[in-house]
């Protein structure tokens, strides 16, 4: 998720041509449509979406290994969405509405801490999805390792290893930027900018943790061993259809799980990928030009609002393809459709009597349905 908010300049009138005014102007509008508009849409589904999925994952009846990673993820992208509201929505409807001005200048003392906080979600995002797609490939692959390995109590120690290591790798972003009060010719006050640190602006450090490091560990790395154990999960599953005469509900049970699994994978890595390349890019290029290229602008906001509809989808994905998570979710709120129940009633029939005096000893039941 990268800071593109600031893409145009903060005084066009000053030192823009005309072209680069309505550049300017257009990249706002496009900005506040995509981000002030639709994304503010897809995060409030996707807010709900994630508590219903906290509901029913911790559920007795969803109550496993793979369950906890969901949760976790959910959690994640709860704060990722919440982050995109205060850090890129609002602040595009003041641009483009001039509503909302007192928010503006609190979002500017906001994003050097607001900016990292996003970040770390990112990374949890990123990393739960690493560790709950190779807790599945040893269910599915290596079942013989799977009652040893995918246990409730590894499965909290790598949750909580994973949130450790999200916040420490990215301590170093709340050290990037800082506020300062600039004095505005326009409106002859004082007003907040965000702005580099020393550190921020360092050639090595950016190149160093920029470059290398998030090049290494939130790409190559996490998104290489993601690829090629869904490959491995794909072509599980599609052997286990092949084999049907051996496939009992406790592994149908599984592959559903397996399947759900696979397309939240496919959702992820093709949210994601967007995003990922738009940091690397913005990281090994010219940044004060990119900002002021109405294509790389356009790029930037399509791939951070897909970085939000993967936050936000994933409940969809649970109800579609889930059966066990649909079926709880009904059950939980209520929702199935009452099947009807029959009662029945037992009496002897005379015919018993008869029966016994002309010796033949069977009992006859008479029986009658009542629907409940």
């Amino acid at each position: 998720m990268e800071d593109n908010i600031s893409a145009l300049p903060e005084d066009a009138n000053s030192s823009a041509t005309v072209t680069e005014i309505c550049a300017s102007h257009s990249m706002v509008t496009f900005q506040y449509y995509t981000w002030g508009v639709v994304a503010n849409i897809i995060a409030v589904y996707g807010l709900i979406g994630n508590i219903l999925s906290i509901i029913v994952l911790h559920h007795c009846q969803m109550r496993n290994s793979t369950s906890y990673y969901l949760i976790s993820l959910a959690i994640y992208d709860i704060l990722v969405l919440l982050s995109m509201v205060l850090f890129m929505s609002l602040p595009t409807i003041y641009l483009e509405k001039n509503v909302m001005q007192n928010y503006f200048f609190a979002y500017k003392y906001m994003h050097p801490f607001v900016y990292p906080v996003a970040l770390i979600a990112q990374t949890g995002t990123v990393y739960t999805t690493l560790a709950c797609t190779v807790e599945r490939y040893i269910a599915v692959c290596r079942p013989l390792h799977a009652a040893n390995t995918c246990t409730l109590s590894r499965t909290k120690r790598v949750i909580f290893i994973i949130f450790f290591c999200s916040i420490t790798y990215n301590i170093p972003r709340f050290l990037e930027y800082k506020t300062i009060q600039v004095y505005d010719s326009f409106s002859n006050t004082t007003v907040p900018e965000v702005t580099y640190t020393d550190l921020g602006m360092n050639k090595t450090f950016q190149r160093v943790y920029f470059v290398y490091s998030y090049l290494l560990f939130m790409f190559l790395l996490p998104f290489g061993i993601i690829s090629i154990l869904n490959i491995l999960l794909i072509r599980a599953v599609n052997n286990a259809r092949l084999d049907r005469n051996v496939i009992s509900a406790s592994v149908s049970k599984e592959k559903n799980l397996t399947v759900m699994l696979i397309v939240l994978i496919n959702t992820f890595l093709a949210c994601q990928l967007p995003a990922l390349f738009d940091n690397i890019i913005f990281t090994i290029s010219d940044q004060n030009k990119l900002r002021c290229s109405v294509a790389y602008v356009e790029f930037t906001t399509i791939s951070n609002l897909l970085v939000v509809v993967n936050s936000a989808i994933n409940f969809m994905l649970y109800c579609i393809v889930g059966k066990r998570f649909r079926h709880v979710f009904l059950k939980i709120f209520n929702l199935r459709k009452q099947k009807p129940r029959f009662r029945y009633t037992t009496h002897e029939s005379s015919l018993y009597l008869r029966q016994r005096v002309n010796g033949y000893g069977t009992r006859v039941y008479d029986y009658t349905s009542s629907l409940l």
